[in-house]
């Protein structure tokens, strides 16, 4: 073997790595890009109503999801009409995001006065398809409030959900890893949806953390 091809494989070998970690920068940077561009989109329909999370005006018909919950039943969101409707998307293994969110609406909840509960429901949607079960939410719903519903599906029904509200997600792998070892970057804004089936409010991480506001948003609109 002559020793500029040994050069060519070296200088070949040694590019890969680069080239996995550019593409891992570059999908970083897209899809924080399209969160924040989804946010502003969101943002720039806000209207002063008197609400505390940010309000979609005009109220817009929701996108009527079609999952599976956790206990392997369908459910369609046009089933809960007539209650209020709060949810988010994330994935079991997020290390922070999802269980910060999940841990305030469970704040939210109890915040509600007890007689008002029955009508919300509190809905966490996995992007995750290959590793999220609904055996596996589940179990992880049960560390926060037996009253949370845990939805999955197939990547359509999810993909279709995911753009019927204007949110995003990417999977990013760190090369070397095992395939199953992958982290999801994913919106982490929560959604209201009206009795009506309208969505009228989306919340911010941030704000989630105040639950006595957002729980005060949910009594005006189920007082309405």
């Amino acid at each position: 073997m002559s020793v500029k091809t040994l050069e060519s494989r070296e200088k070949e070998s040694s590019a890969r790595p680069r080239s996995h970690w550019r593409h891992y920068a570059f999908s970083l940077i897209a899809v924080s890009a399209a969160v924040v561009v989804s946010f502003l989109w969101h943002n720039e329909r806000t209207r002063s109503s008197g609400f505390f999370g940010h309000s979609i005006s005009p109220a817009k018909g929701a996108y009527d999801f079609r999952l599976i919950n956790q206990q392997g039943v369908e459910i369609r969101l046009s089933q809960w009409r007539g209650k209020v409707v709060l949810f988010c998307f994330g994935f079991i293994h997020c290390p922070n995001v999802c269980p910060t969110t999940l841990t305030n609406l469970v704040g939210v909840y109890r915040a509600l006065p007890v007689a008002d509960r029955d009508r919300v429901r509190m809905a966490f949607i996995s992007v995750d398809t290959k590793r999220d079960t609904p055996q596996t939410l589940k179990d992880y719903l049960s560390y926060f409030d037996p009253a949370f519903i845990g939805l999955t599906g197939s990547k359509e029904d999810i993909d279709g959900t995911i753009g019927g509200y204007g949110a995003s997600y990417a999977f990013i792998h760190t090369p070397g890893d095992a395939p199953e070892n992958y982290n999801v970057m994913h919106s982490s804004n929560v959604y209201l949806v009206n009795p009506k089936g309208q969505w009228e409010l989306i919340y911010d991480f941030e704000q989630l953390q105040q639950a006595s506001k957002v729980a005060s948003d949910v009594n005006y609109i189920l007082s309405r």
